[in-house]
């Protein structure tokens, strides 16, 4: 059967302070009766010891401090044969004085302190306790005294001691639960808070206000608590990120599929027409016998199967570019900008560049390829001779934007974020791979990319986190 431990405490404590209280009791009761007759002898001897230089100087017993004791004490000053002065009850008389000297000198059980002899009669409840003290031979101080009525003394502390002895119990008993329930509750409370945290509760903390060792106990527990819950959410994050992981790998796979398929449909067209056109040159068939003309066909088909494999390559192996807390300042625009504005030269349009100092949470090298290939887009489809770059901080984002001239249906907008994907009415042969490394440079670090209309311009703004 189970005992609670509150009680437990509680007749452990109520049993402990009863046998601590009835001890004292008994102890008390046996030491009294002695006790209360020692200090009546101690009191008597004092007296005598005080006054006997007084007494022996000629002092009369009724002027000395030995008046002042019990009014059953008698007084004998005893001197050459014959009483000389007697105060108190009559006990002795001169025939018979000088035998009770003798005697109380003669009895083993005298008690001998200097000068002072004294002896103690015990007949059933009463005490007769007669000392002698010697001036000198044949010169005495007799004082005899009686203790009287113990028995009704003892009557009346077992009285008192019974009614004592119900009201201590009570008190023991209000102690003895008050403590148990001090002792029992903060474990309780420490039980039940355990358990949560079996249960894998976290939410809850222990508050026991005590200033005992229950509060270092307490501060403790909840540090592990703590300490526990900070380990069972890191295992879930470590959990979910491996889950994650696994879904993203499992997506990149997807990815690699998709993209192999789609470069086995995008590379098989022109290596077709290359062959073709290699074999016409070869037999001198039709219009493929003017080799010099054809070689420049064939040299843009070629182009176009290295810009390919080149944006592929990057859509491939970005994420092994990425390095985290990675810090690029705004000041390489200019140095990363160099290819494109020698592209600008080309093609006859005017590259106008406008950017706020600042230091962005990114790769050097992937925030290259991305600006690369929006400024590059932007040159290769814009409809008149001029395009927009541009930079400023906005709070904690800087917002890299290109203007160009031109228009894109809204319904071709998203779609140009799809890997290969070249709208009907584009003019120039690009990989289609442009925008889509964009993309994916932007989810790798979790930054918005918006492209969108702007009256006769089309704008692309990429949102930077800042340092």
């Amino acid at each position: 059967m189970k005992i609670s431990i509150f009680f437990k405490t509680f007749f452990m404590l109520l049993i402990s302070f009863s046998l601590v209280y009835l001890g004292s009791m008994y102890y008390s009761y046996t030491q009294f009766s002695p006790m209360y007759i020692d200090k009546n002898i101690q009191s008597v001897k004092s007296s005598i010891v005080e006054n006997a230089g007084a007494i022996q100087n000629g002092t009369p017993l009724e002027d000395t401090s030995l008046m002042d004791l019990s009014s059953e004490t008698a007084f004998i000053h005893y001197q050459n044969d014959a009483i000389k002065a007697s105060i108190g009850p009559t006990f002795l008389n001169e025939t018979n004085i000088l035998d009770f000297v003798i005697s109380i000198f003669d009895h083993e059980a005298t008690i001998v302190d200097g000068n002072l002899y004294y002896f103690v009669d015990q007949v059933e409840d009463i005490y007769t306790i007669s000392y002698i003290y010697q001036f000198e031979i044949g010169d005495y101080l007799i004082v005899s005294t009686r203790i009287q009525s113990l028995r009704n003394v003892d009557q009346v502390l077992n009285s008192l001691n019974m009614t004592q002895s119900l009201l201590v119990l009570v008190v023991i008993l209000l102690l003895s639960v008050f403590i148990s329930r001090s002792i029992s509750k903060p474990i309780k409370q420490i039980g039940k808070y355990a358990k949560g945290l079996s249960e894998l509760d976290f939410n809850k903390t222990l508050n026991i206000r005590r200033n005992d060792e229950f509060r270092t106990l307490t501060s403790s527990l909840n540090e592990m608590g703590f300490h526990l819950k900070k380990a069972f959410s890191e295992l879930n994050e470590a959990n979910q990120k491996l889950s994650s992981d696994i879904d993203y790998e499992k997506q990149q796979e997807q990815k690699k599929k998709h993209l192999i398929m789609t470069i086995n449909h995008e590379i098989k067209t022109p290596l077709a027409v290359m062959k073709g056109m290699v074999e016409g040159m070869i037999d001198g068939v039709g219009r493929y016998k003017d080799k010099e003309k054809y070689l420049k066909e064939l040299l843009v088909q070629i182009e176009t199967i290295h810009t390919i494999t080149q944006d592929l390559t990057y859509s491939l192996k970005l994420e092994d570019k990425l390095r985290p807390n990675e810090v690029v300042n705004t000041e390489v625009f200019e140095t990363l900008l160099t290819p494109m504005m020698e592209l600008a030269k080309q093609r006859k349009i005017k590259l106008i560049k406008s950017f706020e100092k600042g230091e962005l949470l990114m790769s050097e090298e992937l925030l290259s390829i991305l600006l690369t290939n929006i400024v590059k887009n932007a040159l290769l489809y814009t409809t008149n001779a001029m395009v927009k770059v541009t930079g400023e901080q906005r709070g904690t984002h800087y917002v890299l934007s290109v203007r160009n001239a031109g228009h894109i249906p809204e319904a071709e907008i998203e779609k140009l974020f799809n890997s290969f994907y070249r709208m009907n009415t584009q003019s120039e042969k690009g990989s289609g791979l442009g925008l889509f490394i964009v993309k994916q440079i932007c989810e790798l670090y979790g930054y918005t990319y918006t492209l969108f209309n702007d009256g006769d311009d089309v704008v692309i703004k990429i949102h930077i986190n800042c340092k």
